[in-house]
């Protein structure tokens, strides 16, 4: 199984995941050239509950939900987080599976995916990441990143990302779980796999109103060059915050 992780995804998703295009329901961005943004890690104990819609290459619109509890946060920064559809309802679309799985998730002091652990009932894949995905733990307004990084899944043929992104700015941005101050990511994020090459342009928004930065709302488009996609390939996908403790 390959999915697709984008920086702090916890704001997991992924995926998970866990920024670039689009800011839907969001007041303008505001000009603060001189704020930063840090990133927090979350408490041990924290849960998260997100909403997720995806649309497909069969004009299938998907629905999801995913738990995500943190189980431990380490003197160092690094944390662990576990997410699953409550539900465990089966969502394939064609031929692809867009399942969330139960995937035990682990992160670096950046918020940033160091490795996944899914679990689909019948085999476990487990993947690592070579290089930094997302942004890093501290960046100014107005200021970018450009990274490279490896995705290597049960010892298999890495598959190489090449991202780059940028802080636009600090939004007011209101969702299920209510009205935030958000660091607002874009980002584009390019790999091939069999031939086919993927860019997601991505938006992330992640909690500045104090304490933990975790991700608020998330929305993607995926186009393909170099090759048609199987059947129910993601076009976009969104994740907004419902709840959280």
């Amino acid at each position: 199984m390959q999915r697709t992780i984008l920086a702090g995804l916890v704001a997991a998703t992924l995926l998970s995941a866990c920024g670039g295009g689009g800011s839907s329901g969001t007041a303008a961005a505001q000009a603060a050239a001189t704020v930063t943004y840090r990133f927090v890690p979350p408490k041990a104990g924290a849960h998260l509950v997100y909403a997720d819609q995806l649309a497909d290459t069969l004009d299938n619109t998907l629905h999801r939900t995913a738990d995500d509890d943190v189980t431990a946060v380490n003197p160092d920064g690094t944390f662990a987080v576990h997410e699953e559809d409550p539900s465990h309802n089966r969502v394939v679309s064609g031929a692809v599976d867009q399942t969330l799985y139960p995937t035990d998730f682990q992160y670096d002091a950046a918020g940033q995916v160091a490795a996944m652990t899914i679990d689909n009932g019948t085999a476990v894949t487990h993947c690592t990441y070579q290089g930094n995905q997302g942004a890093p733990a501290t960046l100014a307004v107005g200021a970018g990143w450009a990274t490279q990084y490896t995705e290597t899944c049960n010892g298999g043929t890495g598959v190489t990302y090449m991202q780059s992104g940028t802080l636009s700015g600090i939004e007011t941005i209101t969702i299920a779980a209510g009205t935030f101050s958000a660091y607002k990511f874009v980002s584009t994020t390019t790999w091939t796999v069999n031939g086919i090459t993927r860019t997601e342009s991505a938006t992330r928004w992640r909690d500045a109103s104090g304490g933990d930065t975790r991700t608020l709302k998330m929305v993607r488009a995926i186009a393909y060059s170099g090759g048609t996609p199987a059947a129910g390939s993601l076009v976009t996908g969104s994740r907004e915050l419902q709840s959280y403790r």
